[in-house]
């Protein structure tokens, strides 16, 4: 009765290495694409840029341009088709600024990119970021990303109104806080998973994924189906647990 428990363990470590080098992956297409469009400096942030991140971890980065482009420019150069859905926030953008979340589909699943295209004139390296090229020689701030970000965005400027594509998001953050253990975030994500059982927080998710109708998001809605499945198995067994937490 060992084997299949042992070959499980082991088929759920392949797909998460997979996910990460996917991401990976799209990291590097993504500096290539930056170095091709104009971008001084290119910032990782978040949980990767702390070097605290996971398997599960998505992309944060900050892009200073010499001249003007947009998260369009740099993405579309970068991923062409597999993108399956973006979202656009003003309100998220440094002023002067741009941002977009952008969704790309993988073999298991999804990696959401949160790219700031940030103005030169008030760029800096956040505390808690690293830099991955930087050519104009960028100051250091002692503030970490999110303090510069509340600094310099404008926030009477509109938020992106609830979508699919607001849904789909959503959904892959409660699923990476359930494959991680972290139910309360899980739940706190989604106002629908509240009260629900863990095991039952699955199955919502791919509800809440089938309410999404928009046609030109029925790739990422696939996409984000198999991240779910693939959350909902980390917990499965402790040692899948285990390795979900790596």
């Amino acid at each position: 009765m060992t084997r299949p428990a042992t070959n499980f363990a082991t088929v759920l470590a392949s797909r998460l290495a997979r996910l990460a080098a996917e991401r990976d992956i799209a990291l590097a297409r993504l500096i290539a694409a930056a170095c091709d469009h104009g971008i001084a400096t290119l910032v990782q942030v978040g949980s990767l840029g702390r070097g605290q991140g996971d398997s599960w971890s998505d992309l944060d980065l900050i892009a200073v341009p010499i001249d003007s482009y947009t998260v369009d420019d740099i993405c579309a150069a970068a991923f062409g088709d597999q993108i399956v859905a973006t979202i656009t926030v003003p309100r998220n953008a440094p002023t002067g600024g741009d941002y977009q979340a952008v969704c790309l589909k993988t073999t298991d699943g999804i990696v959401w990119i949160d790219l700031y295209i940030w103005p030169r004139h008030t760029a800096c390296v956040p505390e808690d970021g690293k830099v991955v090229f930087d050519h104009i020689g960028l100051a250091s701030s002692p503030q970490p990303f999110a303090d510069l970000l509340t600094t310099h965005t404008d926030p009477t400027r509109p938020k992106h109104p609830d979508s699919g594509a607001t849904t789909l998001l959503r959904v892959c953050v409660a699923a990476k806080y359930l494959a991680r253990g972290d139910h309360a975030r899980a739940r706190a994500k989604l106002p629908q998973a509240a009260g629900l059982p863990i095991r039952l927080i699955p199955a919502r998710l791919h509800a809440l994924l089938g309410a999404v109708t928009e046609p030109d998001l029925a790739p990422a809605v696939m996409a984000a189906g198999k991240l779910v499945d693939l959350a909902a198995s980390c917990g499965s067994t402790p040692a899948a647990d285990a390795r979900c937490h790596a």
